[in-house]
């Protein structure tokens, strides 16, 4: 991998993660849970607690690719980035380009 390459997936890395985080910033009206005083009626509850369960698990989602893609951070620091895990050949640019976060080449993930 060329370091124009890198360069170009650092950056695509730090700006999905700034993406993540001010996603995570907002404050989302829809994940706060209903006050039971509040007359809206069964379904309706029913209906708000599904769709603040979907968007907590969209939140731990978007944690959870932080994470990853702040290990990747970590392992171009390193000098490791693009290097499988398992057979230590390099990842391909196009499967880095795809998924940033990617720790094993196409071989090892079959």
């Amino acid at each position: 991998m060329t370091n124009k390459q890198l360069t170009h997936l650092r950056s695509f890395i730090e700006a999905r993660i700034e993406a993540i985080e001010a996603s995570l910033a907002e404050d989302d009206p829809e994940s706060k849970p209903v006050a039971p005083d509040v007359a809206i009626g069964r379904l309706s509850r029913l209906e708000s607690m599904q769709s603040q369960q979907m968007n907590l698990a969209q939140q731990r989602r978007q944690r959870e690719e932080r994470e990853r893609l702040q290990n990747a951070l970590d392992r171009i620091e390193k000098g490791i980035y693009g290097t499988c895990a398992y057979c230590l050949s390099p990842i391909s640019y196009e499967r880095l380009e795809a998924m940033p976060d990617a720790v094993v080449c196409m071989s090892c993930a079959r």
